[in-house]
């Protein structure tokens, strides 16, 4: 799928997640997790394609020989908010080296998914999970969490749940995070921020469904 339906398709997405609770849905529940899986697959195919561009503008530089220190500071920019912490020094330190061995340095690099490191039972990568608590702290999961331990009914799980998808909207719009109907593009700042809101919102539906009783 080319990068931009890609692009189109997620923001969509995102924009229903975060607005009213449409028909067709028997519950909060059900259009919350729908709603996280769909967007989990748009955003991993695009940080994917976001990397790959990144890398592939870089090396035409390289092999044109037309590599500075603004090249690479903007090469490191968008990096960092791509893949892991480890891949990142790893590639940051193999600068230095030669034009080939820069290459094999680029092509080792895979784009870091929060999500899917929320989704692993263990082995997490630990700047991930550093960023995921830090973002479910800043929406207001935890007092939404123990709104639903205090009373663990289906009419405080609904409530919880959409105030969740308030809250993103709201970390959203605070990162600025192009949502609208023409949004530019999604830079890797904004793919970030979706990336660390949507990963914080599965440890949400994870922490209600323990807590009512249910397995994922």
């Amino acid at each position: 799928m080319p990068k931009l339906e890609n692009q189109a398709r997620l923001v969509t997405a995102l924009r229903a997640f975060t607005g009213k609770l449409p028909p067709g849905y028997a519950d909060e529940k059900e259009f919350f997790l729908t709603s996280l899986q769909t967007m989990t697959e748009y955003l991993s195919d695009l940080q994917k394609e976001t990397l790959q561009d990144l890398c592939d503008n870089f090396t035409r530089k390289l092999d044109a020989g037309k590599v500075t220190m603004e090249t690479i500071s903007e090469f490191k920019a968008g990096a960092d908010r791509l893949i892991s912490a480890a891949d990142f020094r790893s590639v940051s330190a193999g600068m230095a080296g030669s034009k080939e061995f820069v290459k094999k340095r680029l092509l080792a690099l895979a784009a870091l998914s929060m999500i899917g490191e929320e989704l692993k039972a263990s082995g997490r990568d630990p700047d991930a999970e550093r960023r995921i608590t830090e973002t479910y702290s800043r929406l207001g999961f935890p007092a939404l969490a123990k709104k639903v331990e205090a009373s663990p009914d289906a009419f405080t799980v609904g409530a919880a749940l959409s105030k969740a998808r308030e809250e993103v909207a709201a970390f959203c719009c605070l990162y600025r995070v192009p949502m609208g109907e023409a949004a530019e593009t999604l830079t890797p700042f904004s793919l970030s921020c979706v990336d660390a809101a949507l990963a914080a919102s599965y440890r949400l539906f994870k922490a209600i469904r323990h807590l009512t009783g249910r397995s994922m």
